[in-house]
């Protein structure tokens, strides 16, 4: 199974980014831009993922800026 990423901003409403619910599950290069998008916006955002996560794609979305 390919591993499917959601990336989400965090908010005043949701500081933690609990609410995936209509968030959509995306593949990494798809999920990357995503990242690289909120971050030129100046957003926090938090990557979660429903697969295995290899070190080069962890390590990327660190270097973006999202919080663990």
């Amino acid at each position: 199974m390919t591993t499917r990423f959601q990336i989400i901003a965090l908010s005043s409403l949701d500081p933690f980014g609990d609410d995936r619910r209509d968030e959509p599950k995306l593949l990494y290069p798809d999920a990357l831009k995503s990242a690289q998008a909120l971050k030129a916006q100046g957003k926090a955002f938090r990557a979660y993922t429903d697969g295995e996560v290899t070190e080069e794609q962890r390590k990327a979305f660190r270097e973006l800026g999202a919080v663990e």
